[in-house]
């Protein structure tokens, strides 16, 4: 297999002496339907025919550099030459000394395989996974498609090369990664993208990095799950609400763009308000519920009667005090609301029909 530099020898001896296999270098002269023709530094200037062309003829432009194998000669003595089979010698030259070296190489992503990319290296074919392409999951891979990005060896043998993109984009990485911590500080506001649901919140990415939104961030309700106000793959505006290069820790807040209710916490709530409504949570001593989105209130359990408790029905709850600075509610058991529910099953189930129907009755005549 021959090297780099043997590719570049080779190209300075052709100028003498040519025989069948030497690598040339020519520049466009002319071109036609079905071929082109070079300058080759030679008595005869060089064709190549358009099954020996990586491009189509048409692609070519006049004083364009290709790089060049003479496969033969025309009974005229012009030179036979192919663009593909030297473009293969230099392919062969570039990955040996990747292999070796551990240098890069440039490949197009030509198109998908399972698992991955089938990649093009100057005419040479090998696999890049995905895995290997990005330091994030790869949510499409197709839109990279035909894209030319510089890649290293990351095994071969005698099936062919994998490929892996890893190193490119661990340094993309870093470089993002520093100047985003350079630029940006606590609150901040940034675009991110929702890329997984998790039990503590939502992973988004931010500028490549990753990023988190606790569930407490989400939304002021307690009621409302991540899932419900946010969709997959979704386009956000968030906060920063955390920043720590070091811990590579990016910790974001959803609701930290929207109003705080507790703002107008005047205007919709007041000391001797009720509710009928279940708890959304509770610990050993209180439950809590959520009397408007985004206000909770606490009580404590054992003001709530232990029918109610098993029963399973709404709690009776009224607002006893309003702490705005600590944003608590502080609430105790209504109980006129169920006294009276009591009273009017008491006394309709003690009536009878004259009690009920009784001035009606009056007023009707009999025979």
């Amino acid at each position: 297999m021959e090297t780099m530099q043997d590719f570049m020898d080779q190209i300075d001896a052709s100028t003498q002496n040519l025989k069948r296999g030497d690598l040339v270098e020519g520049v466009v002269i002319q071109t036609g339907d079905d071929h082109i023709i070079a300058d080759i530094k030679y008595a005869q200037d060089g064709v190549i025919y358009e099954d020996e062309l990586v491009n189509t003829p048409t692609e070519y432009q006049q004083d364009d550099k290709v790089h060049l194998v003479v496969i033969g000669f025309s009974g005229e003595g012009q030179v036979v030459l192919s663009e593909r089979k030297a473009q293969r010698s230099r392919g062969e030259a570039m990955l040996k000394d990747a292999v070796e070296n551990g240098s890069f190489v440039e490949g197009t992503l030509k198109s998908l395989a399972k698992g991955g990319y089938r990649v093009d290296v100057c005419g040479i074919e090998g696999y890049l996974p995905f895995s290997l392409y990005q330091r994030d999951y790869l949510n499409d891979p197709s839109i990279h498609l035909g894209e030319k990005t510089q890649l290293a060896i990351e095994k071969s043998d005698n099936r062919g090369y994998v490929f892996t993109r890893m190193p490119i984009a661990n340094k993309i990485f870093e470089e993002n990664k520093a100047k985003f911590y350079a630029e940006h500080s606590v609150g901040d506001l940034v675009e991110g993208v929702q890329v997984a649901f998790n039990k503590g919140g939502v992973v988004v990415t931010v500028d490549g990095l990753r990023g988190f939104i606790p569930n407490s961030e989400v939304s002021y309700s307690r009621a409302v799950k991540p899932q419900d106000v946010i969709e997959k793959g979704a386009r956000l505006s968030l906060v920063i609400r955390e920043l720590h290069a070091e811990k590579n820790q990016l910790i974001l807040s959803y609701k930290g763009t929207m109003q705080d209710p507790w703002q107008n916490i005047d205007d919709v709530l007041a000391v001797g308000d009720t509710f009928e409504l279940q708890p959304v949570g509770q610990n050993q001593k209180l439950y809590f519920y959520e009397l408007l989105e985004g206000i909770q209130g606490s009580l404590f359990k054992k003001q709530v009667p232990q029918e109610v408790v098993e029963n399973g029905t709404d709690h009776c709850v009224s607002v006893v005090a309003i702490d705005k600075d600590r944003h608590r509610v502080e609430l105790d058991y209504y109980y006129e609301i169920e006294e009276s529910l009591a009273e009017d099953e008491n006394t309709t189930a003690g009536s009878t029909l004259g009690d009920l129907f009784g001035e009606q009755l009056k007023k009707l005549k009999f025979d």
